[in-house]
């Protein structure tokens, strides 16, 4: 291993330790401790009940505009028929991925109370 010279110009890795940083870094994301969470922040379960409830809120509002345009269309309105239908089935395939996520939920849930400890 003596045939192996240094790279020119650096003489020594300095900053590096076994719990600090390195130098002119910052860490990801702005948290400073090793579990990823920065301070004020929530809980990583609450952000996964937050993200459930913005896609269920947008389901909500997506089934919500399909029935206004449906009511529209039916009471002669300005809606043509080809958005409505397109909204319709966005509408269906939307509410049937959030039944099977549902039921992927309830199915984890329920495995989970019948495991032993």
């Amino acid at each position: 291993m003596s045939g192996i010279a240094p790279i020119a110009g650096i003489s020594s890795v300095s900053g590096l330790s076994g719990t600090g940083s390195i130098a002119g870094t910052t860490p990801i994301g702005g948290s400073s401790s090793v579990d990823g969470t920065a301070a004020g922040t929530q809980a990583p379960g609450d952000s996964f009940l937050n993200s459930l409830s913005d896609a269920f809120g947008q389901l909500n509002g997506q089934l919500t505009s399909t029935d206004t345009a449906l009511a529209d269309f039916a009471s002669g309105g300005s809606a043509d028929l080809h958005t409505v239908m397109l909204q319709m089935e966005e509408a269906s395939i939307s509410l049937k991925a959030a039944t099977t996520v549902r039921d992927k939920l309830l199915d984890a849930y329920t495995e989970i109370m019948r495991t032993q400890l």
